[in-house]
């Protein structure tokens, strides 16, 4: 779903570009900043969207079995 969100705000990010120099000549320099400022808010939010929160760490958790939670410890020395 991330995949789709971002490809559709670049694509709009780039439309917003391409329709700010039409915008500007045919408008004027105020109106094609208006579509300068939609392109950053598109391009924002294709970076929004690609943001990935990390994996969160494996701790050794008193539910597991003594072998799995010296498994992990060996884990995190090595790194």
């Amino acid at each position: 779903m991330k995949a789709v969100l971002r490809t559709i705000f670049c694509i709009l990010s780039v439309l917003c570009v391409a329709a700010a120099v039409v915008v500007g000549m045919i408008f004027g320099l105020l109106w094609a900043l208006v579509c300068v400022a939609g392109a950053a808010v598109f391009a924002g939010l294709m970076l929004l969207a690609k943001r990935e929160k990390p994996a969160p760490e494996e701790k050794p958790d008193f539910m597991k079995s003594e072998e799995e939670n010296r498994a992990i410890n060996e884990k995190d020395d090595r790194e």
